[in-house]
């Protein structure tokens, strides 16, 4: 396994995970605190993710997720709930189903 493979593994499940997050529930600080540290390890991954790569696919907005990335680990307290469940509902299945392409392609060059 490559370890792009493995930076695409962990977007993936972190996708996943974030997909059955409680929406209603982000004022629990576990449920925080843990889609937080998703998104932290989706952004981590995708800026290991060369930009050959990520060109392929234009529509993911890839800045967007490594930006977000940088505000939780850097303004951590500034945060929004809002920003979460827009990464979520609007842009978090179509970063999965490319990430999946993106796998099954780098599979295929080996």
């Amino acid at each position: 396994m490559s370890k792009y493979e493995l930076y695409n593994n962990l977007i993936i499940e972190m996708c996943e995970r974030l997909e059955e997050t409680d929406l209603n529930n982000l004022k629990n600080v576990d449920v925080w605190d843990a889609t937080l540290m998703r998104f932290q390890v989706i952004g981590e991954n995708l800026k290991k993710i060369p930009m050959k790569f990520k060109k392929k696919y234009p529509l993911v907005k890839w800045k967007n997720f490594e930006w977000f990335r940088n505000q939780i680990s850097h303004e951590y307290g500034g945060v929004s709930s809002e920003i979460i469940r827009d990464l979520i509902k609007n842009d978090l299945n179509l970063l999965k189903e490319k990430i999946k392409e993106m796998k099954k392609n780098l599979q295929k060059i080996k």
